[in-house]
């Protein structure tokens, strides 16, 4: 039974009197009554007034009436059941899917419910949570395992349950995600692992990574680097082959040595024409392989026609514009024309004139204007710029914010009134922009985060609606709004600003930080890259968000739609129609604003397709767009084919559970209910009613009064 609490911010010497108060003054009124009627009436009278007066004075107390119930809860044990498609090899030990289900069929695992209440998920690159579980809850179609994320979701889920331990059954092979270590550390609770599979290396033979440009140029060579790897094989001669469409670029032959080895194996290929080229590394069959799913790669690469031309405009010489123009010269497919001014408007290399910013297709400023830049030079990049070409712009300290205005309406964000005083800040990647190709780093994308501060100023810039914030500015471990570099792509117009300056220290200051040796130059090289990419002068483009999707994704298509001015066209008809052999499946995206489109397919089969999308616009065809894109491919499940038992014990250790082989569960239940916290918890839940704010509390007062009045006027009483 609930607890009944009634509090009012009169104290209850006060409330007492004024119940009392109520009672004289109704029986004063209906002491002698106008006609005499019976006792009986003149008590029912008395009630009635005495409680009218007694509610409306209590209402101006503001009384509120707290409920209290108190229930007991019991211990919760979270089940986590890995999904994903490594569960599907069949090894030494056996088929992983067959002894996973076998330990949910398990006696142990059954006593788990007597033993407290269940919570089943399931987990691979998602984390999903089930009121039972079952052999049909599981597909095995996961193309990763997340158990970190696994991990946090029982943590965010459970949050407001008695949760005590966490039971996870998997082959122990995070592929995706960050380190399940930290966050079975901070669980807080103890975390008991089986694991299913076996520890030995598997007879298997595997394409270990493939490296090579994501852009090149036509007749270009390019270099693939392809890493295989092999167990359980000796002397076999293998064939690895590069592969463009129909045709081999490339083969190369490899004898196998005995034990688990990884071979570099040197690939190239040559691309002949323009746009996006799909290429697929295949290696040969061998006998008695665990999984034949990896021994083939798909990768596209983007091929342009010729080099880039680049115009570098500094307003000063200064380190930054050493090391940019460094970075810049250091790319064997960028042609650049450097000018740096003198501080009187005209340039040691000479004159710089429209005819080659128009021949350009990039426009890089570091620190300009300055106060004393020639208004035609900066007239001439407008100029260039506003007829497309790609802008780079890199504050410096030095940077004359008043010529600056004139070059806004082509930045990515809006200036301050003034420029402020100097300040340093880190850079910090949001989370949305990971993937941005202007960020993209042979390692791991944290080493952003990790770089030295540079210099900026604290006036604040404005990002501007159509721009997306690449990196904002972090002072110390404070992450503020401010961007620090952003980019813009809007009506044939790309931009980027760098509003920090003394970029020099990522290059020098960063001694000891992996991955940091060549950050300087892929900042710079994908900028420019991204900035002179041709395709977007296109006026329609519909085209798959991503080359290569994995087996569960939804297959999403994004179209940009302009006429013929590149003025958005919201009221065009897009429809995509998806082939892979004779099979064929029809796509109308959906308009979301400003000339741009999206849709999705649902769930498609492994493979590769080609897509053609047709543009209406009045009922009129005004473009046709084809391509191609895979499903599958490479997938990183089969990528390590051993338990990975080491990492199921630390998980255990770290966090007070234990670790278990998948055929020796017998005493789980048991040790579950021995741990220290796994008991029944008492929840206490209130609620508060505001009588004073309630309709039904007026209403009330009214029927007392109303009850009162007919009594009296049935009676004749004055």
């Amino acid at each position: 039974m609930p607890e009944f609490h009634l509090l009012a911010t009169l104290k209850t010497p006060i409330i007492v009197l004024a119940a009392a108060l109520a009672m004289a003054i109704s029986f004063f009124i209906y002491r002698h009554t106008v006609p005499p009627v019976s006792r009986t009436l003149k008590v029912i009278l008395v009630v009635l007034r005495a409680c009218s007066l007694f509610l409306v004075f209590l209402l101006i107390g503001e009384p509120l009436l707290s409920l209290v119930s108190r229930e007991e809860e019991r211990p919760m044990v979270a089940v986590l059941v890995d999904n994903s498609r490594s569960m599907t090899i069949r090894d030494k030990s056996g088929n992983r899917k067959a002894a996973l289900v076998a330990v949910l069929q398990s006696p142990a695992l059954q006593q788990m419910s007597s033993v407290g209440s269940i919570l089943y998920g399931t987990f691979d690159t998602r984390v999903r949570f089930l009121p039972t579980m079952t052999a049909d809850s599981l597909s095995f179609a996961g193309d990763g395992t997340d158990l970190g994320l696994a991990l946090k979701g029982v943590r965010d889920t459970a949050a407001r349950a008695n949760l005590q331990c966490v039971l996870i059954i998997t082959d122990g092979n995070s592929t995706v995600g960050t380190s399940p270590l930290y966050e079975a550390e901070d669980l807080a609770v103890p975390v008991f692992t089986i694991g299913v599979g076996d520890t030995s290396e598997q007879q298997d033979l595997l394409i270990r990574k493939v490296v090579t440009n994501n852009i090149t140029y036509v007749g270009n060579k390019v270099p693939v680097d392809v890493t295989v790897k092999s167990s359980g094989y000796g002397g076999e001669k293998i064939e690895v082959m590069l592969r463009d469409g129909a045709k081999i670029a490339d083969r190369q032959m490899l004898t196998l040595q005995q034990g688990t080895r990884e071979y570099a194996v040197p690939l190239s290929f040559v691309p002949e024409k323009e746009g996006m080229q799909k290429l697929l590394v295949d290696i040969s069959r061998l006998p008695n392989e665990v999984s034949l799913q990896n021994n083939r790669f798909t990768f596209y690469t983007k091929v342009l026609k010729s080099k880039m031309r680049v115009v570098l405009v500094a307003g000063a010489p200064s380190p930054d514009v050493s090391f940019i123009r460094r970075a810049l010269e250091s790319d064997k497919n960028v042609e650049l024309s450097v000018f740096i001014e003198r501080g009187d408007g005209r340039f040691y290399e000479g004159q710089l004139n429209g005819d080659l910013l128009q021949e350009s297709e990039a426009i890089v400023l570091v620190g300009y204007p300055m106060r004393n830049s020639s208004t035609a030079v900066i007239s001439a990049i407008i100029g260039a710029v506003g007829d497309g070409k790609g802008f780079l712009f890199a504050l410096s300290r030095t940077t004359d914010f008043a010529k600056l205005r004139s070059l806004e309406p082509l930045l990515p964000m809006t200036l301050p009134a003034s420029s402020g005083e100097e300040m340093q800040a880190f850079v910090s990647i949001p989370l949305a922009q990971r993937n941005n190709p202007i960020l993209k780093l042979p390692g791991s994308l944290d080493v952003w985060n990790k770089l030295p501060p540079v210099f900026t100023i604290e006036a604040r810039f404005r990002a501007k609606p159509e721009s997306e914030v690449l990196g904002q500015r972090r002072i110390q471990s404070l992450t503020t709004n401010d961007p620090l570099l952003l980019s813009r792509n809007v009506n044939r117009r790309k931009s980027i600003a760098l509003l920090g300056y003394g970029i020099w220290r990522w290059k020098s200051f960063s001694e000891g930080i992996p991955g940091s040796e060549n950050a300087l130059e892929a900042l710079f090289g994908n900028s420019i890259r991204w900035l002179t990419t041709r395709e977007d002068d296109r006026p329609v483009r519909v085209q798959p968000v991503k080359e290569t999707f994995a087996g569960q994704d939804p297959i999403e298509f994004t179209a940009q739609v302009y006429d013929k001015n590149f003025n958005p066209l919201d009221e065009a008809e897009v429809s995509v129609v998806v082939k892979q052999g004779d099979k064929s499946d029809q796509l109308n995206l959906l308009p979301i604003g400003n000339g741009r489109f999206e849709g999705a397919f649902g769930v498609l089969p492994e493979g590769d397709y080609s897509f053609a999308a047709r543009v209406l616009a009045g009922g009129e065809q005004i473009a046709e767009e084809r391509g191609s894109f895979s499903i599958g491919g490479v997938n990183v499940e089969f990528q390590e084919t051993r338990m990975n038992r080491l990492l199921l014990q630390q998980i255990a250790d770290r966090s007070g559970g234990r670790y278990y082989d998948a055929g020796a569960i017998a005493t789980l239940p048991q040790d579950v209910a021995s741990l220290p916290g796994f008991r029944p918890r008492e929840v206490v839940r209130s609620s508060e009613i505001e009588l004073w704010n309630r309709g039904w509390m007026l209403a009330i007062i009214i029927v007392l009064f109303a009850v009162e009045w007919f009594l009296r006027k049935r009676n004749g009483m004055l």
